[in-house]
Parts: structure tokens; sequence; C-alpha cells
């Protein structure tokens, strides 16, 4: 199984990309990347339950971290957040 690092995943190529690999069984999304759409990117992390989700700010990092509540999704969010996720350990893609 091929793990992929999707940045930017709430914008439009980043949505078009994750329903490609919603229909393929060989591909786990591990970890995403987005702008302040903390709703979006909610459903996003319900779907597709990556190690990693970040934010671009801490606001909503902490806004997303209290709606995800108890899954097992680390979230973290800047400059910082997009380099543990563009170098997340076994991910084969960014």
């Amino acid at each position: 199984m091929k793990k992929i690092a999707i940045l930017g995943s709430t914008g439009s190529i980043g949505r078009q990309s994750l329903d490609i690999i919603s229909r393929m069984e060989n591909i786990r999304v591990a970890a995403l990347t987005a702008g302040t759409n903390v709703d979006r990117m909610l459903e996003q992390c319900l779907q597709f339950q990556p190690e990693l989700a970040v934010m671009a700010t801490q606001e909503a990092a902490q806004q997303l971290s209290q709606l995800i509540g108890d899954l097992p999704i680390r979230v973290s969010w800047g400059e910082e957040g997009l380099i543990e996720a563009a170098q997340l350990e076994g991910v084969d893609c960014v």
C-alpha cells in the first residue's frame, strides 16, 4: 500500500486528488494540509483518517482538534506542520 500526503487538500486540486484516491484501494492518505477551511478539513479527516492534519493557523488547528475529538489524528499548524507533512515517515508521494 502506498502512503500519500496531500498539501492543500481543501482546494480544488486537492479535492479532485482525494476524489480519485477515494476510488483506489492501494493508496492510504497519511497527511492532509489546508489553509483555514476547518469544516472541509474535518470532512476529509473523517473520511480518510490521516495520521496528520495540518492547518495554516494555530486558531484553525485548535478548532479542528476540538472537532476531531478522540480520533487518532495528530493536528499541527503553520510552516512546521507543512514540513512535517512533507517529510512524514513512510510517505511515498507528496
